[in-house]
């Protein structure tokens, strides 16, 4: 049960992660740009970023992992500011 928690919690904060990185992204980018932008990083990056932070997020906790999903949600910021709040694990 913990374990299926832990995972969802890890997908919904790699989802949330991505989600605010796009934004920001699409945002610095050129109005006529913005969406070739994301478009171009999503199917460059998508992959290795969910893969890079799945192993790094399955050593907290699933108290820590609510609490960076909820940092997340509220700043609108991407997992590489959130974790510098964390140990390394």
């Amino acid at each position: 049960m913990v374990s299926r928690i832990k995972n969802d919690l890890v997908c919904e904060i790699i989802r949330v992660s991505q989600t605010n990185l796009l934004a920001r992204k699409k945002h610095e980018s050129t109005e006529e740009s913005g969406d070739d932008a994301v478009i171009k990083w999503i199917q460059s990056n998508a992959a290795s970023y969910r893969s890079k932070y799945q192993d790094c997020l399955d050593s907290y906790s699933a108290l820590e992992l609510g609490d960076m999903l909820s940092r997340l949600t509220q700043s609108k910021t991407d997992l590489d500011r959130i974790l510098k709040k964390y140990p390394k694990r």
